[in-house]
């Protein structure tokens, strides 16, 4: 029996150098770095072929080659003794490798073979698990030589381990319950951070559950259970699942660091260059399938990379700028998480770290762990956000308490300036009729006093009246009136000036409004062409009336304003850099456009640099009733 055992293990050990011997106590072994390899790298030879040739084989347990289109071959013997069980699991991953073949040797008369990969429907495999899983029965006190063909268009990668049946129904037990948690919680993250950006209007949290929704996706196929739930029906299924999820999560990711670090306002110039990477993920998106993605992937893996360690960098400075921003310290402890992760993963899947040091889901750890920090660190964020408006609530509170005091004050003070400018106006009027012999020089001087009377007087008309088209304390009192009346009361407010207002003929026009405000708005509107355009220069105003719609058109031919004033004429005390040395107080375009939509009309700017301003005020000839302004 002893030399019978001795020239068996010589003629095993010279067809392999790597036999692995059963023990009746195992109930479950790692096959991992036991396998012989060679590389195929047409992807022509047959099983016999390649059993024929014994050059070209390594034994130095590599189990990962990276993205590859090249076919590999593995090769093990099994010996199991008569003590042992003969009724085995061979479960074989990753989940997602496209195609594995494995050739079950029968003592020398051929070989029985089993089709597995994620390109095989679920019902077409000898078992139905996550894994690629075969059924072995070994027949005692004899080598059985096990080859395993491995080709994909994804990571080639090879785990093997041996499972009595009883023990590996456990384990995918165990594997259901705790990968249903771990997919549990993503769903759970991602329900939750949806809702929260619906609810406070923050796209930052929607782009964040998009981001662990592709996660949890592709992980649901990298993971093999997506898989079972579809049965494979299609043969390219989890190929595309997982090109779409590490694809548009990178996209997403990217997109969501400029959200997170507010690239837009603290660092413009690098956020087109992640404007760019996101363009080349949405590339990458389109065109990479089937076999392209073997060459895609590798650059999107250094990529992420990349952009991890550029986005640590940036938020690294911010924090040295606010080191007691606990949300920062989380997203840089979740970055720190995920390079760590997607480092060691993209090194395991090259060969560059050996698989059996890791374990088999460190990714997922990691990934678990990052979406941790990061939803702890947009929890802050919400804390940080609901703070601030609540800050900026009991400004607002304070600010309108100080208004109100303000408005009293200058109610006050324009009604006691009343009194002593009137007494100018009428003092300067009554020189005017008694003096009828005066010098031009004192003609001159009078006609600038009763002016600066008018203006202020003008000034403090304005103050009032915006302060109450603001509290909603004028209500509209509308008549019907011809609007030639309302024109000449307005021009002869400007005294002298009304000269240069050039009034186009226009016929009887008849419009119920309120003829009071509607004097103050085309005042203001007249009075700005005047004061903004060139002294000699005249000021059109047209009245025309179409469909029901009177509309007052006042145009100068001053120095006109620039685009990115225009939109901002008509704020509150907003003045523009043309109106640098001029008087007034920004108060006048915005009083005129509140005066405007209480009519129910609209008021329409039109300028540009070296053309001239046009206002065009448009009123509806009919308003049904009284309305509060």
């Amino acid at each position: 029996m002893a030399v019978f055992l001795c020239a068996l293990l010589l003629w095993v050990n010279s067809a392999s150098a790597h036999v692995v011997v059963l023990s009746p106590k195992d109930q479950s072994l790692s096959l991992n770095t036991l396998f012989e390899h060679r590389t195929d790298a047409e992807g022509t030879l047959t099983v016999d072929a390649v059993t024929a040739e014994d050059e070209g084989w390594d034994d130095n347990g590599q189990q990962a080659f990276g993205y590859t289109r090249q076919v590999h071959w593995f090769r093990l013997h099994l010996l199991r003794p008569t003590q042992a069980s003969g009724d085995w699991v061979l479960e074989l991953g990753r989940p997602y490798v496209d195609d594995i073949r494995v050739y079950v040797g029968d003592g020398g008369k051929g070989w029985t073979e089993y089709r597995l990969g994620d390109h095989q429907p679920v019902a077409s495999r000898p078992l139905a698990s996550r894994l690629f899983a075969v059924p072995l029965n070994l027949p005692a006190d004899k080598p059985v030589t096990i080859m395993i063909r491995s080709e994909s268009t994804s990571a080639t990668v090879l785990t093997a381990s041996l499972w009595r049946p009883a023990a590996f129904a456990g384990q995918q037990s165990r594997d259901g319950l705790l990968f249903g948690v771990y997919y549990g919680a993503l769903l759970v993250v991602v329900l939750f951070h949806f809702s929260i950006g619906l609810w406070i209007a923050d796209r930052t949290h929607i782009i964040y559950a998009g981001f662990v929704l592709t996660q949890l996706v592709s992980y649901a196929f990298i993971n093999g259970f997506a898989q079972l739930a579809f049965e494979q029906s299609w043969q390219y299924l989890s190929d595309r699942a997982i090109n779409i999820g590490n694809f548009s999560g990178s996209l997403l990711a990217t997109w969501l660091w400029t959200e997170i670090l507010q690239m837009r306002r603290n660092f413009p110039r690098l956020r087109i260059l992640y404007l760019a990477v996101m363009a080349l993920y949405l590339l990458m998106l389109i065109i990479g399938w089937g076999r392209l993605y073997t060459d895609l992937a590798p650059l999107s893996f250094m990529l992420g990379m990349a952009v991890n360690v550029v986005t640590l960098a940036v938020s690294a400075r911010l924090l040295l700028g606010h080191p007691r921003q606990v949300t920062l310290w989380f997203y840089v402890l979740a970055f720190v998480v995920a390079n760590l992760g997607l480092l060691i993963h993209t090194l395991s899947l090259i060969g560059w770290v050996p698989l059996y040091l890791l374990p088999e889901n460190l990714f997922q750890v990691s990934s678990i762990a990052h979406i941790v920090l990061l939803s702890a660190g947009l929890f802050y964020r919400v804390r940080q956000l609901d703070q601030e408006r609540s800050q900026a609530r009991e400004e607002a509170i304070s600010a309108s308490a100080r208004a109100d005091g303000q408005r009293s004050l200058v109610a006050m003070l324009s009604h006691e300036f009343r009194t002593p400018l009137s007494m100018i106006h009428s003092a300067a009027q009554m020189v005017r009729f008694r003096e009828t012999q005066m010098a031009t020089g004192s003609l001159e001087r009078l006609d600038r006093i009763e002016g600066t009377a008018r203006r202020l007087s003008a000034l403090i008309d304005v103050f009032l009246a915006s302060d109450a088209l603001d509290q909603g304390k004028i209500v509209l009192n509308p008549r019907q009136g011809d609007l030639s009346v309302l024109v000449e009361r307005v021009l002869a407010q400007f005294g002298n000036q009304a000269r240069r207002i050039r009034v186009s003929p226009f016929p009887p026009i008849r419009l119920t409004a309120d003829h009071d405000l509607l004097s103050v708005a085309l005042r203001n509107c007249l009075a700005n062409a005047l004061n903004y355009s060139p002294p000699q220069s005249p000021v059109h105003l047209t009245l025309t009336q179409t469909d029901q719609v009177v509309s007052l058109v006042v145009e100068d031919e001053g120095h006109g304003i620039a685009a990115d004033e225009l939109e901002n004429i008509g704020t509150p005390y907003y003045r523009g850099k043309s109106s640098s040395g001029k008087t007034g107080s920004g108060l006048g375009i915005s009083m005129v456009r509140t005066i405007i939509a209480a009519h129910g009309g609209a008021m329409t700017l039109e300028s540009a640099p070296g053309t001239g301003t046009k206002i065009t005020l448009s009123l509806k000839d009919e308003v049904s009733a009284p309305a509060r302004a």
